[in-house]
């Protein structure tokens, strides 16, 4: 009963004092993600189990160990619920628009930021093969949450914002889906032969059983929706989303992916009182937002050692750094009718969220390895700080300011070097 008490005192505490912080955000149209993570760190052990401070007072705020299993199912029901919400609110219209640049965006990127982050984490950090590449995994996706906050301040920018949330709705099953295949490597014995064939033919069935469980859920459950009551129409909702997860997952088949399809499908064929389940999902995914982040805030034991503080702050800027490189060649023709502002917004907002904290605490149980939890918490702070900087920058107009003052003074420059 001591043990319930206090998971209810911590998750309380916790989701209020977010809850506080998210308002204020709200109110100046500033992304809140990465003070949530602040205020979890200032709740957790890295403040209050620092050895400075225990030599003085032995105390601390919020104990997420003493949580259980909570924080865990926290995880998977907000990353259920937000891309199951993401793929409901995707309008079939904007998809098929920006199919085309939406997909190779969202595919290759993921794919390619695996492979380049996780050469850069064996690199860097030292990790085996494996656990590099699954580091590269972990934080391969964008986040839906945090791309949809900069909606009012990227009104102006409509056809890349639409891009930007496909991208992040599209890449999230698959952020997922990538980690679990490397953990499943690693439980192999040590010595026994790795056959490349194997996990190709898994991954496609985590696909094939992931999309056709949500096809036939989408479809079978969205009747069921046209003969519900308006006050109960937003929690089938949320039962569905469930069921679809938990149903893909006992076949074998990727539940984040199959949440996406039924989530697309129940949302583009129409039914009485969409309205109020968009409403309830809509605070709904905000209070597991919230909870998500503050918890992986007051989890981690953040190591302040100077040095290794600034490789992994070299590693986030690495993060945020490659993307434009890789979105440079990928965007063709949609790049260029972007527009400068548009291409900005495109090669520099990649928040990390939701997908790299609910899964990173997961790997670092597999691992044993708390370092991979610090390294995340970084990427997604200084991932989610920059994007917002961007986005802020260039919704107000300033990125283009700049960009002409830079110009100008090139051109003086230029003038004086032909006189």
């Amino acid at each position: 009963m001591i043990d319930m008490v206090l998971t209810v005192s911590y998750f309380s505490f916790l989701l209020g004092f977010g809850v506080l912080v998210a308002n204020i955000m709200k109110k100046v149209r500033i992304p809140d993600t990465f003070l949530l993570l602040l205020v979890g760190l200032i709740c957790g052990p890295t403040i209050w189990r620092n050895p400075m401070v225990t030599q003085y007072v032995d105390f601390i705020i919020v104990d997420v160990d003493a949580m259980s299993v909570v924080p865990d199912f926290l995880r998977i029901l907000a990353l259920v619920l937000i891309v199951f919400v993401g793929a409901f609110n995707l309008n079939f219209k904007e998809l098929k628009r920006f199919s085309d640049i939406s997909v190779k965006i969202a595919f290759l990127v993921v794919i390619l930021n695996t492979l380049i982050l996780g050469i850069a984490a064996k690199l860097i950090f030292g990790f085996t093969w494996t656990w590099a590449f699954l580091v590269g995994a972990i934080i391969s996706g964008t986040d839906a949450s945090v791309v949809f906050t900069f909606e009012e301040t990227l009104k102006k920018h409509g056809n890349v914002l639409t891009v930007l949330k496909l991208e992040s709705i599209l890449n999230s099953p698959l952020s997922v889906l990538i980690p679990i295949l490397f953990l499943d490597l690693l439980k192999r014995s040590p010595g026994a032969i790795v056959e490349p064939s194997i996990y190709i033919s898994q991954f496609w069935q985590m696909v094939v059983a992931g999309i056709g469980s949500g096809v036939v859920i989408g479809l079978a459950l969205s009747k069921v929706l046209n003969r519900m009551l308006k006050e109960y129409t937003a929690l089938i909702i949320f039962s569905i989303a469930l069921l679809t997860f938990g149903l893909a997952e006992a076949v074998g088949g990727s539940g984040m992916l199959a949440v996406a399809v039924s989530g697309f499908i129940i949302g583009n064929l129409g039914f009485p009182h969409k309205k109020k389940a968009e409403e309830f999902q809509s605070e709904l995914s905000d209070m597991l937002r919230i909870s998500v982040f503050t918890l992986l805030g007051a989890q981690i034991f953040l190591d302040l050692n100077p040095l290794l503080l600034a490789v992994e702050f070299l590693f986030a800027i690495l993060v945020f750094v490659v993307r434009p490189i890789f979105i440079t060649y990928l965007a063709g023709d949609f790049g260029r009718d972007a527009g400068y502002e548009g291409f900005t917004l495109l090669r520099f907002v990649a928040p990390r969220g939701i997908s790299s904290a609910a899964m990173a605490p997961i790997v670092a149980i597999a691992l044993g390895d708390k370092l991979i939890m610090n390294i995340v918490f970084m990427v997604i702070f200084f991932s989610v700080l920059l994007s917002s900087i961007v986005a802020q920058l260039v919704g107000t107009g300033k990125a283009v300011t700049i960009k002409e003052r830079v110009d100008s003074v090139k051109a003086v420059l230029k003038g004086k070097k032909s006189e």
